[in-house]
C-alpha cells in the first residue's frame, strides 16, 4: 500500500475529513442527547427514541441517497473548474430530494400500522407512532441541508455546515431539557420533546447552510437555463444504487431493532445503547467517506487519476486508524461508557455483551464505510450496493435470527450476525477498490 501513499494527499484528505468527521458526529449527537435525557424517564422511553430514530432515519436515508449523486458530480466539475456546473447539480438535487421526501413523509404517517404488523411491543409501539408524526415534519428542512452540505463540501468548503451542526446541537440539546422535563417556563411534554427539539434544530441546519450555499451560487455567476434532463439522469443512475445500498445496510440495522422491540423494554433498550454508540463511531470514518468520494472525484475532475488513487488509499488509513482506537475504548471501559445513558444493571448486563461485538467489528466497519466512499467518488455505486445486500441480508440477518430466536440468544445473536454481515461487505469493498485503485495508478 507505501507506493499508493502520498504526504501531500494524506495531509488534503485529512483537512477535508476532519471537519466533516465533526459534522457527522454532531449528526448522531442529536440522537445521543435525545437518548441521555430519555434514560432518566425509564427503559420504555430509550426504546420509544431508539425505535423511532431508527424508523425514521430507515425511510430518511433511502432518499437522502439520491443525494449522493452530488458527490461525484459537483466534486469532479469543481476539480474541472467548471463552478457553475456545481450549482446545476445542486438545484437539480433539491428537486429530486422534494419530491423523494414525500412518499417517506407519507410512510411515517401510518407507522403505528406498520409497527403492529411487526408485532412490536405495544409499550413501545404507540408511543413510538406518536413521536413520528412530529419527527416526520423534520424531512423536509433534513434533506435540504444535506443537498446544500454536500454541494459545499464537493468545492472543499466545510466551516458552514460544521456552524450550522453546532448551532443545531445547541438548540437540540436546549430543548430537550426544557421540554422532556418542562424546565424553564416550557411545557412538559415527555418523550415526544426530543421530537420537537429535532424538528427545531434541523430548521436551523437548513438555515446556515442554505445562507452559505447562495453566497457561494452567487459567487458563480451561474444563471438559471432551465432543468436538464441529463443531470437528473446522472443523479439519479449514481444516486439510486446509493440509496439502496444505505437502505440495505440501515434497513438491517431497523429491522433487528425492531425484533429486540419484540423481546421487550430491557433488551431492546441495551441494544438502542449499543447501537447509539457504535452509530457515534461510524460518524467518524462516515466523514472521513465523504471526504475520500470528494478528493477522488476532484482527482479525476483535475485529469490526476493517480492522485484520486491515493487520496482513497489515504482515507482508507484515517478511517481504521480512528477505528482501532474506538475498538479499544469498546473493550476496555464499557462498562464505564454505558454508564453514561443508564444505571438499570439489567440493561448494563446485556449491553456488556453487545458492545463486545461491537467492539470486534469496528474496524470491519470503517474499512465499508471508507471504501464505498472512494468509489462513489469513481462513480461506482452499484457493487457497494450488491455487497451490501449479500452481506446483510443474505449473511447478516438469517445467521443473527437463527442465533437469536431459534438458539435462544437473544439481543446477543442479532449482533453477532450484523458482525459477520459487516466482515462480509468489507472484505469485498477492499477486493474492489485495490483493483480500481492500481488501474488509476496505471492511467497516470
Amino acid at each position: 500500500m507505501r507506493r499508493f501513499l502520498a504526504a501531500e494527499e494524506f495531509r488534503s484528505v485529512l483537512a477535508l475529513a476532519a471537519p466533516i468527521a465533526l459534522l457527522q458526529t454532531g449528526m448522531v449527537l442529536y440522537g445521543t442527547v435525545a437518548t441521555l435525557f430519555a434514560g432518566r424517564l425509564g427503559a420504555a422511553a430509550i426504546a420509544t427514541v431508539g425505535l423511532a430514530g431508527s424508523t425514521y432515519f430507515l425511510l430518511f436515508i433511502v432518499a437522502l441517497g439520491i443525494l449522493l449523486g452530488i458527490d461525484p458530480l459537483s466534486s469532479r466539475a469543481f476539480g474541472a473548474g467548471r463552478h457553475h456546473e456545481c450549482v446545476e447539480v445542486l438545484i437539480h438535487a433539491l428537486t429530486l430530494a422534494f419530491l423523494a421526501v414525500l412518499p417517506v413523509f407519507l410512510l411515517l404517517s401510518y407507522s403505528d400500522r406498520i409497527f403492529a404488523f411487526m408485532g412490536i411491543d405495544g409499550r413501545i409501539a404507540a408511543g413510538t407512532a406518536a413521536y413520528l408524526k412530529i419527527l416526520r415534519w423534520s424531512l423536509f428542512p433534513g434533506l435540504f441541508f444535506a443537498a446544500c452540505r454536500q454541494y459545499l463540501q464537493t468545492m472543499s468548503i466545510t466551516w458552514p455546515q460544521l456552524l450550522a451542526v453546532i448551532l443545531g446541537n445547541l438548540v437540540n440539546a436546549f430543548l430537550d431539557y426544557a421540554l422532556i422535563f418542562g424546565r424553564m417556563g416550557f411545557p412538559e411534554c415527555g418523550v415526544f420533546g426530543a421530537a420537537y427539539a429535532m424538528l427545531a434544530a434541523n430548521s436551523v441546519m437548513f438555515a446556515v447552510a442554505a445562507a452559505a450555499a447562495a453566497v457561494e451560487i452567487r459567487r458563480s455567476r451561474w444563471r438559471w437555463h432551465g432543468f436538464k434532463p441529463v443531470i437528473l439522469a446522472e443523479l439519479l443512475r449514481i444516486g439510486f444504487p446509493a440509496g439502496m445500498q444505505l437502505l440495505a445496510e440501515v434497513g438491517a440495522f431497523s429491522l433487528v431493532t425492531m425484533l429486540c422491540g419484540r423481546l421487550g423494554p430491557v433488551p431492546a433498550a441495551a441494544h438502542q445503547i449499543v447501537l447509539n454508540l457504535a452509530s457515534l463511531s461510524w460518524m467518524v470514518p462516515a466523514g472521513v467517506s465523504y471526504a475520500a468520494a470528494v478528493r477522488v472525484g476532484q482527482g479525476l475532475g483535475r485529469g490526476r487519476p493517480g492522485s484520486a488513487a491515493r487520496s482513497g488509499w489515504s482515507a482508507l488509513v484515517i478511517g481504521v486508524a480512528f477505528m482501532t482506537l474506538a475498538s479499544a475504548a469498546f473493550i476496555f471501559l464499557p462498562r464505564r461508557i454505558l454508564g453514561l445513558y443508564t444505571v438499570d444493571a439489567e440493561v448494563t448486563a446485556i449491553g456488556v455483551r453487545l458492545l463486545a461485538v461491537a467492539a470486534f467489528f469496528q474496524v470491519f466497519d470503517g474499512i465499508q464505510v471508507v471504501l464505498t466512499g472512494a468509489l462513489r467518488g469513481l462513480g461506482e455505486t452499484r457493487i457497494p450496493m450488491a455487497a451490501n445486500v449479500v452481506g446483510y441480508w443474505a449473511v447478516g440477518l438469517p445467521v443473527g435470527v437463527a442465533l437469536a430466536l431459534r438458539a435462544g440468544w437473544g439481543a446477543l445473536g442479532f449482533w453477532i450476525g450484523l458482525c459477520l454481515g459487516l466482515c462480509f461487505i468489507a472484505v469485498a469493498l477492499l477486493w474492489v477498490w485495490r483493483g480500481r485503485a492500481r488501474h488509476l495508478v496505471e492511467m497516470a
